[in-house]
């Protein structure tokens, strides 16, 4: 496949079979194709649903970020969740750990899941829940989590980072898939809808946190979830992953 993908005419073949399941030059190609199959993407009802329905519930990838961040909870006021949704994260963890009681824990994401999450915040009386669509609201934070969000930006994460202007002490990854070479951009297919997303080159994801002062703590793999893309096996990861950072 890597020797097919780099002759012209074979590599056009490839793609016009392929339809959204190949290879693009930019988000906005992405979106592109995906919208010529789907209208929907992230603010499609059955991804609210998903998120709802697994707000209670922890994952087998969820625990290195429970083991990292229990010895931490007491000591931590301010999360920034990046593309958190409703507040799945907060809601499944929140059962776990011991957090202070001024504990804000900031939310970032599209206006459908805000208001879906204000709604739900408000019913279980989570004052400490805050949703935001501007990353400089992340500024101060203590912690930062992407779980399961980072491939739906396009910025690598040291850019994502830089914007908030002073940088989190900890820095949590979860659930993002990583190419083993250069970064791709691809479709990915949640069934009922498409969403745009870029697997982040692993090296140049550790690089770029080293450059900001960041020490890789740990790392794992996310066995519950894959993704392939047809034309690049070699770069395509056997599964998930996830990480974490702290800057001393």
């Amino acid at each position: 496949m890597v020797r097919l993908r780099s002759w012209p005419a074979i590599r056009l073949l490839l793609d016009s079979c392929l339809g959204f399941r190949k290879t693009f030059d930019s988000f906005e190609a992405a979106q592109a194709c995906a919208s010529g199959y789907i209208q929907a993407g992230h603010e499609h009802p059955d991804e609210l649903d998903y998120h709802l329905s697994v707000s209670n519930t922890l994952r087998e990838s969820d625990y290195p970020v429970l083991f990292h961040l229990t010895p931490l909870a007491g000591t931590v006021h301010r999360v920034f969740d990046l593309g958190g949704n409703i507040g799945n994260l907060f809601y499944s963890y929140e059962k776990q750990l011991s957090f202070p009681a001024d504990l804000a824990w900031l939310i970032y994401d599209l206006p459908a899941q805000i208001a879906l999450g204000q709604r739900i915040a408000a019913e279980r009386g989570r004052s400490c829940l805050d949703f935001v669509q501007n990353l400089a609201a992340g500024q101060g934070s203590d912690v930062f989590i992407s779980s399961g969000s980072l491939h739906y930006f396009a910025q690598p994460l040291d850019e994502l980072l830089g914007s908030l202007g002073t940088l989190p002490t900890h820095v949590f990854v979860n659930r993002t898939p990583c190419s083993n070479g250069d970064d791709l951009i691809t479709v990915q297919d949640n069934g009922t809808y498409l969403a745009p997303c870029k697997l982040h080159s692993r090296s140049k994801l550790l690089g770029g946190m080293e450059t900001l002062g960041y020490r890789l703590i740990a790392q794992w793999p996310v066995h519950e979830l894959k993704l392939w893309v047809p034309t690049h096996p070699d770069l395509s990861p056997a599964c998930y992953s996830g990480f974490y950072f702290r800057r001393d």
